[in-house]
């Protein structure tokens, strides 16, 4: 059986709406978050930093242009933006992707895979 696309679905729209009390409910005790570097976060961590990536990024959003999934895993394709402390001048957008593992009604693992410099570039 593929990948509940709805929980997937559901962990998008709650990011593009910053809302963190359904982010965090989405979010399994055992979550992780794998950045584009290869660093991981738990569940705790991400808790305490979504507030501040939105502080960062408060019109942040994931736009999905293709959803692949198996019985293990879902990979979907598309681009995610923002810009830095809602500053129209330091606006970027980039292809990115993520491997998301679900389990029952919540997110496992949320990987990125980006170039994030563009990102990064606009906090400096």
């Amino acid at each position: 059986m593929a990948i509940n696309k709805k929980i997937v679905d559901a962990f998008v729209q709650a990011i593009n709406q910053q809302n963190i009390p359904r982010i965090n409910d989405l979010m399994a005790e055992n979550f992780q978050f794998i950045d584009t570097y290869g660093g991981c976060e738990n569940k705790e961590a991400m808790e305490a930093g979504w507030p501040g990536y939105f502080q960062w990024f408060p019109d942040y959003q994931i736009t999905i242009d293709d959803y692949l999934a198996n019985d293990q895993f879902a990979v979907i394709l598309g681009k995610a933006s923002g810009s830095y402390l809602g500053n129209p001048e330091r606006y970027w957008e980039f292809p990115a992707a993520w491997k998301v593992v679900v389990n029952g009604q919540q997110i496992e693992v949320w990987q990125i895979f980006c170039d994030s410099k563009k990102q990064l570039d606009s906090m400096g």
